[in-house]
């Protein structure tokens, strides 16, 4: 009998509606994240100038080679008119100015200047982009031509004299000394890998609980709730399946989401920061055991808070109005933990974030690789014990009337 229940639990969740939904979710996550790295990508293609050069010194030679080498010169010479329409006909974004005394002005120990003529095509982030990366070239050519002045006028290095100090990076982290890199590369490293997990989690608790409070309102609609409690069905068992039945359509949602997140975020990533394996951090199969238990008992305590909500609503429409506490809570840890690792919170703020069981498995990724395993076992246990609790208070209420007549049939009930 439980067997059929926990069949007839996900049937009823595991529509053809939502199984669509989450798929085409998944999809759309995977598709903004490819069309933002296809974006970036060809942003950075897309840094094309033309150079207006009127001077045939040296140091406007050495600014563009720089140029030349980093970027794309549709023009370089010196009639404006011709330089102006290779930009517009080639979708340049910048027209450089090199003006006839610019080297002679250096010479002359005078700050030589430059004009830049922007042709800004948007305002997004990817349209930014060509300008950045033409800024970055200008800034190189500034420290070339730095360089040639003082090979040609000091007996110093210009290494030396560009770049007099360097820094010896080494970052304690948790007791263990990470040497050459530091705290930025750390939590680069670190946020690449775990910036996923409360937000994947957040969705799990909130499409899991979703489904079952609604479940629940539309028993009671149809009371298909009514005629399975007059059935000899031990009312325990009813609990059971249902939790069940919405874990096993939890973790396959989860799982679907995980892979549109992985690829969404995987757009951002690149850059040169180090590895895991390079800051010594690696995550074994126990790490990853106590991952899935982390995750399993917060997902049970959000699906056993969602049946006794689910108790209180009296048709479908009033079972969406009980989802509310449960977006609220899994919303606020997420919230918190992205903006703040746990151990440097107020011990206000790691109380009210422990308390929470969603906030566990969204912290447990980053506490295990940290070596925090004390952090991971006790929100484990925390968990599962704020589940049992749940379930007891569930069954509880599947004794009484409430579980069929709702809040706003009680209400009335009383009133007549």
């Amino acid at each position: 009998m439980l067997v059929n229940l926990i069949r007839k639990e996900i049937k009823e969740m595991l529509t053809k509606t939502i199984i669509i939904y989450m798929v085409a979710m998944a999809a759309i996550f995977a598709f903004i994240g490819h069309t933002i790295s296809t974006s970036m990508e060809g942003a950075a293609a897309k840094a094309i100038l033309a150079i207006e050069n009127h001077d045939g010194g040296s140091y406007a030679t050495t600014l563009v080679k720089v140029l030349v080498d980093g970027a794309k010169v549709i023009y370089n010479g010196t009639d404006d008119a011709a330089a102006r329409a290779a930009l517009t006909k080639q979708d340049g974004v910048v027209l450089i100015i090199i003006p006839a005394n610019f080297s002679s002005d250096i010479d002359a120990g005078v700050q030589a200047t430059i004009e830049t003529h922007w042709i800004m095509k948007g305002t997004g982030f990817a349209d930014s982009m060509p300008q950045a990366i033409i800024s970055g070239l200008l800034e190189q050519g500034k420290s070339a031509i730095s360089s040639q002045l003082i090979a040609e006028h000091s007996t110093l290095s210009p290494e030396l004299v560009l770049n007099p100090i360097t820094t010896a990076d080494v970052t304690e982290i948790k007791g263990k000394e990470e040497i050459g890199y530091t705290p930025s590369d750390i939590s680069s490293v670190l946020g690449s890998r775990t910036t996923i997990i409360p937000v994947a989690v957040m969705m799990l608790v909130i499409m899991g609980a979703t489904q079952v409070i609604s479940s629940m309102g539309m028993e009671k609609e149809n009371r298909t709730l009514e005629t399975l409690l007059t059935m000899p069905v031990r009312r325990s068992d009813i609990i059971v399946a249902k939790i069940v039945g919405a874990a096993a359509v939890g973790l396959l949602m989860g799982a679907i989401y995980m892979v549109g997140f992985a690829n969404y975020f995987g757009s951002f990533g690149g850059g040169a920061i180090p590895s895991l394996t390079a800051l010594g951090i690696s995550l074994n199969v126990g790490d990853y055991v106590l991952i899935a238990l982390s995750v399993f008992t917060a997902l049970m305590a959000g699906l056993c808070l969602a049946i006794i909500l689910g108790t209180f609503a009296s048709n479908y429409r009033s079972a969406q109005t009980l989802t509310f506490p449960i977006v609220g809570l899994a919303m606020l840890p997420m919230m918190l933990t992205l903006f703040q690792d746990f151990d440097t919170m107020t011990p206000v703020m790691k109380a009210v974030v422990f308390l929470i069981p969603f906030s566990h498995p969204m912290i447990a990724m980053k506490s295990l690789m940290l070596g925090e395993y004390v952090l991971v076992v006790a929100g484990i246990l925390y968990s599962l014990l704020v589940t049992v609790g749940l379930v007891l208070v569930a069954a509880w209420i599947f004794r009484t009337d409430r579980v069929v007549i709702g809040m706003s049939r009680r209400k009335a009930t009383k009133k007549a």
